[in-house]
């Protein structure tokens, strides 16, 4: 019995003893509030500066009017408005051409930045519900306040009309709330639901391939280290054409698997008019700017956060002290699901573009911004494929930059055995020659 408890001493003291246990006991609560507490207040985020709306009010009833009066109460930390109406423009909803012109020119202020959204109020409306808002982007926020002003006029206006002596049902019916359909400048229908979802599938698909092939990378170079196998392959490369060899292999196999998935997607493609896939869904998986960039970063994420595993392997024995190393990769592969909730709702905002250029966040990150805006074409007068085309250089120099500091460990840290090295070591053995 005390032979054990001497066993259970030594494995209690080996874990606790290290710095990555005491890190650990810090970092975990932190990372759990962020994935649990910090999605949901960026939900409920509000609007920080003012936004410029529109509204075109085709029931001519005074709702465009009403609607603006009642948004006034929604104030910035520093009083100011949280909304101004620019215009409101009261239209004939039967002469369709004016509409469509209106409509267009408001699209073209809405993708140029000047105007957040605008909201369009149907014919009929008190009756049929009809209410738009049409923004690049929805806040959770200011889409629910905009529901609830508008449900209290309609509500307003259909007790007005209303007989005095009512059952319980028809005043349910008179003051039921609205649900406000969003659209893209454009007219296309954006669910936020979708958008959130498609853009986790993505960035998940990103994460697993990055994770799952950097493991088998890492794991592979402390085995052949242990078994001396590494001596006997440096005998007849160099340490760099094996790292490179391994990476290389290894991201073949990755592209493989991308490359059947392209295939199985063209295939689908060449058939969906017979399938019954929605509008929100197809104008992600079948857009060429969206898929084409999402192969890119595939691939550049791949080879740069592999080369950072096969540093990780070279500089440890086992894959217990390698654990400890993978805890800041996980983060910057998580980190755009923990924000995510406010990227899609602010994805043209000053820290989702600098999150989004930061080399390590940027594959996952230009992907969510890319799947909320939607751009159909390669043009780079639009932001967004500037952006993105910069993301990839910048990422891809990056990557050079990580490969070239890897070689320098790679071809010392494979022969060293024992003690794991110390940070100073391993910055010294990138300046040796």
């Amino acid at each position: 019995m005390s032979k054990l408890w001497i066993l259970i001493a030594r494995e209690y003291a080996q874990v606790v003893k290290k710095k990555s246990f005491l890190i650990g006991i810090l970092l975990t609560p932190i990372f759990m509030i962020a994935i649990t507490v910090l999605p949901a207040m960026l939900a409920t985020k509000k609007p920080a500066t003012m936004e410029k709306i529109a509204i075109i009010d085709l029931d001519q009833q005074g709702i465009g009017e009403a609607f603006k009066e009642a948004i006034k109460r929604y104030k910035l930390d520093d009083s100011t408005p949280s909304y101004k109406v620019t215009d409101i423009y009261v239209m004939d909803p039967d002469d369709s051409i004016a509409v469509a012109e209106r409509r267009q020119a408001l699209d073209s202020l809405v993708s140029g930045g000047t105007l957040k959204s605008y909201l369009i109020l149907g014919k009929g409306i008190a009756d049929k519900d009809s209410a738009y808002l049409v923004a690049k982007s929805f806040s959770i926020s200011t889409a629910s306040r905009f529901e609830n002003r508008i449900s209290d006029i309609l509500a307003g206006i259909r007790l007005k009309k209303s007989n005095i002596n009512l059952n319980s049902d028809s005043v349910l019916t008179l003051t039921r709330r609205i649900e406000l359909t969003q659209q893209a400048p454009g007219g296309k229908v954006r669910d936020f639901l979708t958008m959130y979802m498609a853009g986790i599938v993505f960035v998940m698909i990103i994460f697993s391939t990055v994770i799952g092939y950097g493991q088998i990378l890492m794991r592979s170079v402390i085995e052949e280290k242990n078994s001396r196998i590494m001596e006997v392959m440096i005998s007849s490369v160099s340490p760099f054409q094996l790292m490179a060899g391994k990476i290389i292999g290894l991201g073949l196999a990755s592209l493989t698997q991308v490359g059947v998935w392209v295939i199985i997607g063209l295939g689908i493609y060449s058939y969906r008019g017979a399938l019954n896939v929605s509008a929100d869904i197809s104008g992600i998986i079948f857009n060429p700017v969206f898929i084409t960039f999402f192969v890119i970063y595939l691939v550049i994420g791949y080879i740069l956060y592999s080369t950072l595993f096969a540093l990780i392997g070279s500089v440890c024995n086992t894959d217990k002290e390698a654990q400890n190393f993978l805890f800041p990769i996980t983060m910057s592969l998580i980190f755009p699901i923990i924000i995510a909730m406010y990227i899609i709702q602010e994805p043209d905002s000053v820290l989702a573009v600098t999150l989004s250029l930061v080399p390590f966040f940027t594959p996952t990150m230009m992907i969510l911004r890319m799947n909320v805006i939607g751009a159909e074409n390669f043009s780079f007068g639009n932001p967004i494929i500037f952006q993105a085309a910069l993301g990839v250089v910048i990422t891809t120099l990056t990557t050079v930059l990580v490969i070239w500091l890897t070689s320098r460990v790679f071809r010392i840290g494979i022969l060293m055995y024992g003690k794991r090295p110390t940070l100073p070591e391993i910055i010294k053995w990138m300046r040796y020659k």
